[in-house]
């Protein structure tokens, strides 16, 4: 009986043993999934850390630099304004020259109709005057300092 006593203690000691390494296996390895997740978690947390880092300095370099680019605007628009000044002048000269030209009489093309308009300047006509008609012409100092 001793011997039937002792196998059936070591078959309920096999019950009672319990394989700890095999049963934290699973619970291990979510473990070590965590650890990776927090990590690459981490991570995303610094780099967002460093662009929200630059970004601030890029507004502060922005909101320091407004003073110099609204001088920059102005002066932009000053130029624009002075590309329509021009733009009008440049249209009254053509109408002035064309203008001319009928009272002149020139009838050539238009490609000779601007060396022709010298013409009669060096060249005077007996008993014809020509009045010169000026135009206002934009000035440089009106738009830039």
């Amino acid at each position: 009986m001793s011997s039937h006593v002792e196998q059936t203690a070591k078959d309920f000691s096999k019950f009672l043993t319990i394989d700890m390494d095999e049963r934290l296996k699973p619970i291990n390895k979510s473990i070590d999934d965590m650890l990776a997740r927090l990590e690459e978690f981490q991570t995303m947390i610094s780099f967002a850390k460093q662009e929200r880092i630059n970004a601030t300095e890029l507004v502060s370099s922005i909101q320091s630099s407004n003073e110099s680019l609204n001088y920059l605007f102005k002066r932009i628009d000053s130029v624009e304004k002075l590309i329509q000044e021009v733009k009008s002048t440049v249209d009254n000269l053509e109408t002035d020259v064309e203008k001319a030209e009928e009272e002149v009489g020139i009838t050539e093309s238009k490609t000779r109709k601007v060396a022709n308009i010298f013409t009669p300047l060096f060249k005077k006509s007996p008993g014809k005057t020509q009045a010169a008609n000026s135009s206002q012409i934009f000035k440089n100092s009106d738009h830039f300092n």
